[in-house]
């Protein structure tokens, strides 16, 4: 019986078989051209898979993390905030990291110009800790605060920097601007537990515009003995001459004679001391009949503004100082008018009879 290898035989014929590739030859002009269409885009889907996947191997394989490191934000995107037990709220919230350390927050906000409105109302009535990062410097600042959302409205307030210079990181966002700083909420915690979350972002980075490294919360509570001496050995060697936020300034003068009023009065021998019944009845008795002089009259009536100064008109040299008194009263008097004739002629600055004018009395 003769037997056919159906592999290795050729069919010449144009029936379909099974499994076959392809289409049938064509037998009408329409059935052609689809044929060649189909192979036309084959051939084009084929190179184009071949380009992408191409690229994507590329990728993988040049920019893993052994050979790229990511040293970006999103570095530790996907992965939930570890539940502390300072955490105040339920929810989950998703954390971004912008450096190598192992601190991850909250949230982050890239620039902090630009992103003000919506730092301050993602943070009304929260309390937690914070931290501000120079872009350009890479020096950060570590606070907290029972409000963060009015803390912050306070930070985009250039007034309140400005009347706060004496702080460092004021000083900083005033000199670089706030578009140069970044901002993260570090953590959000309950009012209790704010001073030790701060000491424990204190200890772990370091921060370079905190000038006290111990916590310490305004929130009204008072420190330990121990904390002061703490702050004391902190602070020694930091305002020293040009790192001092006074050097160079100078009290006005006006400032300067109020403080040497004030030692003054302390520092008299009769500050807070009053005399007797007695000693101010001997001193009136002493007073009484004593006459001052017309030279003294007139230095008085001159400290208290009363002096009155009498001009008389004269055709070669205009208005001629003819007398000064003491009083209106004796100005009057000198001229034989009424006290309230020379008050008048004072307060109008016009010419008594167009020959005398009065300055003064006031």
């Amino acid at each position: 019986m003769f037997k056919t290898n159906l592999i290795l035989s050729t069919i010449f014929n144009d029936a379909p078989e099974q499994w076959m590739f392809g289409f049938q030859d064509s037998a009408a002009p329409s059935f052609t051209g689809m044929n060649e269409l189909h192979n036309t885009i084959f051939f084009y889907l084929v190179v184009i898979c071949v380009g992408v996947f191409w690229v994507l191997g590329s990728v993988i394989y040049n920019f893993n993390s052994k050979n790229s490191a990511i040293v970006h934000k999103y570095l530790n995107h996907g992965k939930d905030v570890p539940i502390q037990k300072c955490f105040k709220f339920n929810t989950i919230i998703r954390s971004y990291s912008t450096n190598s350390s192992d601190v991850n927050n909250v949230k982050f906000y890239e620039d902090a110009y630009s992103m003000r409105k919506l730092i301050i109302k993602d943070n009304i009535n929260k309390s937690g800790i914070y931290k501000w990062t120079n872009k350009l410097t890479n020096d950060i600042y570590i606070g907290q605060s029972i409000n963060l959302a009015k803390r912050f409205i306070r930070y985009f307030n250039y007034s309140y920097l400005k009347n706060r210079e004496a702080l460092v990181i004021n000083r900083a966002l005033i000199k670089y601007g706030y578009s140069n700083f970044s901002l993260e909420i570090l953590e959000y915690c309950d009012i209790a537990n704010l001073t030790e979350r701060e000491q424990y972002y204190f200890d772990k980075l370091n921060p370079k515009y905190n000038t006290l490294k111990i916590a310490g919360s305004s929130s009204g509570h008072k420190l330990s003995e121990e904390t002061k001496a703490k702050i004391s050995k902190s602070l020694k060697g930091i305002y020293v001459k040009e790192k001092s936020p006074l050097y160079g300034r100078t009290h006005t003068e006006e400032t300067k004679a109020l403080m040497a009023s004030k030692r003054s009065k302390k520092l008299h021998s009769w500050f807070g001391k009053t005399h007797t019944e007695e000693a101010k009845e001997l001193i009136r008795q002493k007073a009484l009949g004593r006459k001052h002089s017309e030279e003294t009259l007139l230095k008085m009536s001159a400290s208290r503004g009363h002096a009155v100064n009498i001009y008389e008109k004269c055709d070669s040299e205009g208005f001629k100082l003819i007398g000064s008194f003491v009083s209106i009263r004796r100005a009057a008097k000198f001229l034989e008018i009424s006290a309230n004739t020379v008050k008048l002629y004072i307060n109008s600055g016009k010419i008594f009879k167009d020959r005398y004018k009065f300055t003064g009395g006031n």
